[in-house]
């Protein structure tokens, strides 16, 4: 979808972008955008590699709120430019702001989406959202191209300003260029609870309201959240319950939905799989199929986290349904819902807990996917292990064939509820994840990679980015381990470090409750030096 033939680099950050001198000389008229490039999520649209394969609704399915939602892209012109859809986690919302944006993209109304993801670096980062929707506007409406390319080229210090400012130069000024489109552009914005701070939320809404009201943009906006207490306090304010109109998906439970994924679903693997398998033509029998949508709560993630256990390229599909429901009907504790106990079983198959949490721990506290082969360079596995100790519970992590649609054997989890699930000890029992000890284990795979950079030919691009700017922030939520704070004290890569990174350092060995007094003073030294330094090369 890039409009661009030859993007900066991807190594190029916002702040690196500030430091490049482009002369009006060189001016090309898309100099801006190369710029913009860099100050962009690229993973967070709705055809980006890292959500390969992403969640579609069943066309048989969601009927109802799609008339809805279709009606709303077909007359927001005339009405309110906010649909706001809510609900629970596994209510589908991701699957239907995917559905939605492929669809608009045919008719031509799309102009730019943005998926949050928690916990996800850049996917997760509010910072980024208006920069990645003008730079995908751009490519929508290429009236815009120009007059926003000028601005950045005239003044790159917006990529660094505050959110307000990016509004009104990279969105607002643009537009005022250009003739607007007769039917209201579309911005996709799914997940907005998982950008990461309750204000952040508030003022990216805030500022959603001034291009709508204020500046009176031919813009529309489809927003997906859950319903956290901010957030809605946010949407019943007086602005919003004008602008915005809204759909609860609790409201649009049905059992019948369910029926019909599962039994659609169910007759694709029974087709995939009859090469292999002699499975049944009627199967699986009708109370089986009663029993999935009872326990689903007219829900989409239990079943679909059924189908993708049963339809494993490791096991008999047969085998493995009867074994889901052996264990939907086996008494388990209270506290634990259907979702709950269904993880409990997938994960429970795995014959050695402790090596599938040395990978699946460190995949759930990563801020980026990295190819598999990279991950298990950090952690310091011999490859084929990740794959490996994770074979048994490919419906809890993907790991997407490679393909021209996707950066090759990427590891993902593709459920917030499932590190939901995995973090919290009441639910999790004996698989739980501590994050702090695998931050520890990823701050400590960084570390040594970074030292061994220099003997190594092929660096993967990918790695490289994470390692360096990542590290830190993985440093930042780790537990204090022996072992990492004695890499803490590699005096090589002490003196490597750039004054930002020693700062974080220094800040997260002050945060311990005990601070090592060794490796404090390493890195203070070297802060002191660092300072000197810098006052002495000022003229």
């Amino acid at each position: 979808m890039s409009f661009l033939s030859s993007p900066l680099p991807l190594t190029l950050s916002p702040r690196d972008a500030l430091d490049c001198n482009f002369s009006p000389t060189q001016y090309t008229g898309d100099d801006g955008l190369h710029l913009l490039h860099s100050a962009i999520a690229i993973g967070a649209s709705y055809d980006s590699a890292e959500r390969y394969p992403p969640p579609r609704c069943h066309p048989q399915t969601r009927k109802v709120v799609f008339e809805i939602i279709l009606a709303w892209t077909n007359n927001a012109q005339h009405g309110p430019r906010v649909l706001w859809v809510n609900g629970d986690a596994g209510s589908g919302k991701s699957a239907i702001s995917q559905t939605v944006a492929e669809y608009c993209a045919q008719s031509g109304q799309l102009g730019a989406t943005f998926f949050f993801s928690h916990g996800k670096g850049d996917l997760s980062d509010g910072r980024l959202l208006f920069p990645t929707i003008a730079y995908k506007l751009a490519s929508s409406l290429p009236a815009l191209r120009a007059p926003l390319s000028h601005a950045i080229h005239s003044n790159p210090s917006i990529l660094s300003d505050c959110l307000e400012v990016q509004v009104q130069k990279l969105i607002v000024e643009p537009f005022s260029n250009i003739c607007h489109p007769s039917v209201p552009t579309l911005i996709v914005i799914d997940n907005l609870d998982a950008c990461e701070g309750a204000e952040m939320q508030h003022l990216i809404l805030t500022l959603v309201a001034q291009i709508l009201v204020v500046h009176r943009l031919p813009l529309c906006f489809f927003i997906t959240s859950r319903v956290p207490s901010h957030l809605q306090i946010t949407f019943d304010a007086p602005i919003f319950c004008k602008l915005a109109n809204r759909i609860s998906l609790e409201n649009f439970i049905s059992d019948t939905d369910v029926k019909v994924f599962l039994r659609a679903e169910f007759a694709n693997i029974r087709q995939y799989h009859q090469h292999i398998q002699d499975i049944p033509a009627r199967w699986p029998a009708a109370d089986v199929i009663d029993l999935l949508v009872q326990k689903s709560g007219g829900q989409f993630l239990y079943p679909a986290t059924v189908l993708k256990y049963v339809d494993d390229p490791n096991g008999d599909p047969a085998e493995r349904l009867t074994d889901v429901v052996v264990a939907a009907m086996s008494p388990k504790p209270s506290s634990l819902t259907p979702t709950d106990q269904l993880y409990h079983h997938v994960l429970s198959t795995c014959p050695d807990p402790t090596a599938l949490l040395r990978v699946l721990g460190p995949l759930a506290v990563t801020y980026s996917a990295l190819p598999t082969t990279e991950l298990e360079k950090i952690l310091g596995l011999t490859p084929g292990d990740a794959d490996t100790r994770l074979r048994d519970i490919h419906a809890l992590v993907d790991v997407p064939m490679p393909s021209a649609m996707s950066p090759p054997h990427t590891l993902r989890i593709p459920q917030q509820s499932t590190k939901e699930f995995l973090v919290d000890i009441h639910r999790s029992f004996m698989f739980r994840i501590e994050t702090g000890k695998y931050h520890a284990e990823m701050a400590r795979g960084c570390i040594r990679f970074i030292g061994e950079m220099d003997s190594v030919e092929d660096i993967d691009l990918a790695s490289y980015q994470y390692v360096r700017r990542k590290w830190t922030r993985h440093l930042s939520q780790a537990m204090p381990a022996p072992d990492l704070l004695q890499d803490l004290c590699e005096l090589r890569f002490v003196y490597s470090r750039l004054p930002s990174e020693v700062r974080e350092v220094v800040a997260w060995l002050k945060s311990l409750p005990i601070p090592p007094p060794d490796v404090l003073d390493v890195w203070q030294t070297w802060q002191v030096q660092l300072h000197a330094q810098t006052v002495y090369c000022i003229p």
